[in-house]
Parts: structure tokens; sequence; C-alpha cells
């Protein structure tokens, strides 16, 4: 069996991994991010997870290495997370009853013969109308301030959100089902592990 390799500490990333039955070691990048590299959102998702996954997949031979790179779009700016509680709380009330996009790219390498898949993902979040309470509740419990967007859709952020369309794992962090079907190119069938 060949090593997979996760180039991310994303609790998420692992726990949708997992989910589809891969087995894989974590080790995380060191590759830093430069978001004002390129202005094109889908452009950028891949670029990042790529940088991400190069920088992982050096140190490894006959290994498939998983970079991946997730961020908001919203009024043409790219959100990351917030600095303080004050830039959470305006994240999170320009949110507010207002809808914007998750894009999660990712990259495959097979070290072997440097093969590469990059794609991406992405879908709609729309959120509900947000008092200011609920802000200020929500942003109490800290779990806005290591969130893209200032908040986890699957922590307590969940209660902000109207609805989302298109890929759902994509607001996780992984299009699970493209990697699937991208891994199979590359000789790995998680179901059949």
């Amino acid at each position: 069996m060949r090593k997979i390799i996760l180039a991310s500490r994303s609790p998420h990333r692992k726990k949708l991994l997992t989910q589809i039955g891969l087995k894989f070691i974590v080790q995380e990048s060191e590759y830093e991010e430069d978001m004002d590299h390129l202005s094109d959102p889908y452009k950028l998702a891949k670029f990042l997870a790529l940088g991400k996954a190069r920088d992982v997949a050096r140190h490894h031979k006959d290994s498939i290495v998983i970079g991946a790179d997730t961020f908001i779009t919203f009024n043409n700016k790219f959100i990351g997370k917030p600095k303080t509680r004050e830039e959470a709380k305006e994240m999170l009330s320009d949110f507010s009853g207002k809808t914007h996009k998750i894009i999660s790219g990712y990259a495959l390498i097979d070290t072997s013969n440097n093969n590469l898949i990059s794609d991406f993902g992405e879908a709609l979040v729309k959120f509900k109308i947000l008092t200011e309470e609920e802000i200020d509740d929500y942003i109490a419990t800290d779990e806005p301030m290591d969130k893209a967007g200032a908040y986890g859709l699957m922590g307590m952020g969940a209660v902000l959100i109207d609805r989302t369309d298109g890929d759902f794992y994509s607001v996780i962090g992984l299009p699970l089902n493209k990697i699937f079907i991208d891994l199979k190119k590359m000789g790995i069938n998680s179901l059949r592990i």
C-alpha cells in the first residue's frame, strides 16, 4: 500500500478523508501563502493548494500528497481569519442576510511519477439575518477567531447559516467527491482499502 500524506493540520480535512475510508498520515506544509499572488479566486485556490502539496511532496518518494486551501470571497474580496474580535464582528455583520462563496482548491501529487491533478470545489453560503446580540454571543465563544470568515459551519457557527448551495464538502475544506475520483485515477480506491 502506497503512503498517502495530507499536507494539512485541519481536523475537518482529516475527518473527511477518514470518512471515505482513506488511510493516511499528516504532515503540515510550511508553505507561505500569498493571497495577493493571483486575482482569480479559482486559480488562487489551486495555486495555494499546489504550493502546500509540493512543499510536503519534496520530502517523500513513492507517495501521494494531498494539498488543499479554502477561502471565502465576498464583494469581490478574499476573506481570511479575523485578527481581532472587532474584525470578526464586522465580518459577521457584513454576512448577515447575505450570501458569500467558499472555494476549496486541492492538488494531488504522485511523487513516484510527478503526476499532478489539481481542481477546486465551490459552494454558496447564505447567512440568516443576525441580531447584534447573536453576533456578540457567538464571538464570545471564541470559535470565530481561528476561522476564515469568522465562523465555523461544523461548530456553533452552524446556527448562523440559512442554507448552503453547491458542494457542501468544499465548505468544510475538501471537495470530497472530486478527490475520490482523482485518487482513483492515481490507483487509490478508498472503498477497497
